[in-house]
């Protein structure tokens, strides 16, 4: 939309004034060349033609504002506004401002030169509280110039197609926002020397002649939220300018480095995108205690981060791949992170992968570490390692994960007094690490694992180097489990205490019965970096578990009956994995029990039998048996007599089985009465019986008193 608005602007433009041929200062020439003026969206379409404009001092800028009737009077609440102007001028600057200490603002102008650009557009000097807004500088010398002022604030500018596009000398706390630094026939798009506190935000800085942005002993420079790209040099070009700020900026398509930085001390330059340069993405000469952290640095033709001398530097958290691919099948190779001639810094959790040369590259570098960062896959034509350490002293590397590169993880020369502990470095082509004429590093608690050759040693060393610490040494994927470990080449160097980087013991064969709880495996294992484990049940997996790295009790409970080939499979972080099998078989020995323990059962003559029997089992049930086929019959738990029945007793065992043949039986009387039914306890029959008995016994003996009596 931005762009259209440009075209529908220029167009307007030459339609209405290009064929004019009229002289004097309303004339408006446009040359052809400003066809190319990338304008802001709130740049106005109409302008009052207007001749130059020259101010002195603040007496001259009162008396050429009553003459003008400028709105304003000079405060901080109503500033003088010059303001709707086209000044067309190919000789001379079209606005002069000098020695004004009053509030001004120059807004909404169009400012323009013929293509000889012989002349400059707006220059400030000596001015302390002015502004421009809303203007398109086009086809001038320099298109705007700033020096000896402070506070001079610049918003949503065009400045394009000058020789050189704005320079700023002198001045403190000057802002530029939203604006346009483009098409320089020459020059840069900004320029500063000796000025402190400027900041330029959300603004374009696109297509110059040179550089982009070049700052020269300029302290407490903030350049945010820009884009900065086409420049026929480096993006941006820092020199002796301390204190700077740098974020959120994207640099890219430069044709030398995104980012050079010479002798600049506490720089922080973060969170920037910078890519597709054509020399390095961020190239640092002689800095002191920077902060290079979380940008993503891609695709330049050279390194993504070159530091060249200086150093107490922080280079943290950075994404950095697929450099140095570009020029590679010229035969160029670059690394993802190098460091020469440098000293104390600090590379910190970077990721660093897909580089057409090193991961990260120490070349002469003393006092420095190399620590948490992820190096992988840096795949170039050959000799690409994960972390190449050359003439290197008292270096760190620690805790990085180094796999996947053409050639070794870590690899060392002529390097002394270094150590190497807390890394995982696995499946590089070559070695996991190779010490090669380097004295007295130390290499301790560090994982090598599966490694065509996990460690290699030369034997120009004139002093020995040790691989533990004298209680702890390293984790190798191919260590057997006794005595020391051997570290290839001739040097003969042994790793006194070492360990297995993946261990798994052997599981039992085990058995339980069908729905016992609680039942598990107890199988020994170790790794000093684990992933993850997984339980297989025939070959299908049933879980999957994060794991800690010590003894797995994995459980065997909720299977059913049967015989099973159960699998565990321990995973390293590298991928790698180890298994274990059991066979696990189980059974059901139990039978089935009852819901409702049966009872006795009574019934009238002449009427059927109908007694349902409920049983549960962990398997199925598969019959029902009674003893007493020619009576009675059961199905599904269904007690029936099966003919009349007679009056009487009949006494019934009733059995349940399951699937497994596990039976349970019950035994059970059925009564068959023509009376009103006796209890079921027969107790109770008795004591009726025998109290009938005694009350005819005693009638009888009442009957014997009296005919004696008579």
């Amino acid at each position: 939309m931005k762009h259209a608005k440009v075209i529908l602007l220029l167009f307007t433009f030459l339609f209405i004034f290009g064929s004019m041929n009229i002289t004097g200062n309303n004339v408006m020439a446009v040359h052809e060349d400003t066809r190319n003026v990338e304008q802001n969206e709130n740049v106005i379409l109409s302008y009052e033609n207007h001749g130059v404009i020259s101010i002195n001092n603040d007496t001259d800028l009162i008396a050429q504002a009553a003459d003008e009737m400028w709105e304003g009077d000079g405060s901080s609440d109503t500033p003088y506004l010059i303001q709707g102007y086209n000044i067309n001028n190919d000789t001379h600057l079209s606005i002069e401002i000098t020695d004004v200490s009053l509030y001004f603002e120059i807004r909404d102008c169009l400012i323009s030169s013929a293509p000889a650009i012989s002349a400059g557009g707006v220059e400030i000097s000596n001015v302390t509280h002015g502004s421009i807004e809303n203007c398109l500088i086009a086809n001038k010398n320099t298109g705007l110039g700033i020096s000896d002022s402070v506070g001079f604030s610049v918003v949503n500018c065009t400045m394009n197609n000058n020789a050189a596009v704005a320079t700023v000398e002198n001045s403190n706390h000057t802002t530029f926002s939203d604006c346009y630094f483009t098409n320089t026939t020459t020059g840069s798009g900004f320029v500063q020397e000796q000025s402190h506190w400027t900041s330029i935000t959300d603004s374009f800085v696109n297509d110059n002649g040179d550089y982009g942005v070049e700052s020269y002993w300029s302290n407490y420079f903030t350049f945010t939220g820009n884009e900065v790209t086409g420049n026929g040099y480096a993006g941006l070009l820092l020199e002796n300018s301390h204190y700077g700020e740098y974020q959120h900026n994207s640099v890219f398509a430069n044709e030398d480095e995104g980012f050079v930085v010479i002798d600049c001390h506490h720089v922080m330059l973060t969170e920037n995108n910078i890519y597709s340069n054509d020399r390095y993405g961020l190239w640092l000469v002689g800095p002191e205690y920077g902060n290079f952290t979380h940008n993503t640095i891609y695709d330049n033709r050279l390194e993504g981060i070159r530091y060249e001398t200086g150093g107490h530097s922080f280079i943290e958290s950075n994404i950095v791949y697929d450099n140095g691919w570009i020029n590679f099948e010229m035969g160029g190779v670059a690394s993802g992170i190098q460091l020469a001639d440098t000293i104390n810094n600090s590379i910190i959790d970077n990721h660093v992968y897909n580089n057409s040369a090193h991961g990260i590259y120490l070349d002469n570098t003393d006092n420095s570490s190399v620590q948490g960062n992820t190096v992988w896959g840096n795949l170039g034509a050959e000799g690409e390692c994960g972390i190449n350490v050359v003439n290197a002293n008292f270096c760190n590397i620690t805790e990085n994960l180094v796999y996947n590169n053409t050639d070794n993880g870590i690899f060392m020369l002529y390097s002394d007094d270094c150590i190497v502990t807390h890394n995982i470095v696995y499946e590089n082509s070559v070695y996991g690490i190779e010490l090669d004429r380097c004295n007295r590093t130390l290499i301790y608690y560090n994982d090598f694992g599966w490694n065509p050759t996990n460690a290699y040693s030369s034997v120009d060393s004139t002093d020995i180097n040790y691989w533990d610490d004298g209680a702890v040494g390293n984790w190798w994927s191919n260590y057997t489990g006794t005595g020391s470990y051997i570290i290839s080449g001739p040097s003969g160097e042994q790793d006194m205490h070492p360990s297995k980087s993946l261990e798994l013991g052997t599981a039992s064969d085990a058995q339980y019965e069908l729905g016992s709880a609680g039942s598990a495996l107890l199988i020994t294992a170790q790794a000093l970096n684990p992933w993850y484990y997984e339980v297989l049940v025939d070959s299908q997996v049933i879980e999957t578990h994060e794991w800690s790295g010590g003894m797995i009790t994995p459980s065997i409970d909720g299977l059913d009956v049967g015989v099973y080939n159960f699998t565990l499979r321990t995973f390293h972080i590298s991928g790698h994995f180890l298994t274990c099998s059991s066979t696990i078989t189980v059974v059901d020995t139990t039978p089935p029990g009852w819901v409702v323990v049966p009872t006795n059962q009574t019934i009238p003559h002449n009427e059927a039998l109908n007694y349902q029997l409920e049983a549960t089992d962990l398997s199925d049930i598969d019959e029902w048996i009674v003893n007493d086929t020619v009576h009675f019959s059961i199905v599904d738990g269904l007690l029936t007599n099966s003919t009349s029945l007679e009056v009487g007793y009949y006494h019934l065992n009733i059995t349940v089985v399951d699937v497994y043949g596990n039976a349970r039986t019950a035994m059970i009387t059925v009564l068959v009465t023509d009376i009103e039914a006796p209890p079921a306890d027969l107790t109770g029959l008795i004591l009726a019986i025998g109290g009938t008995v005694a009350v005819l016994g005693i009638i009888v003996v009442i009957i014997i008193i009296k005919k004696k009596t008579a």
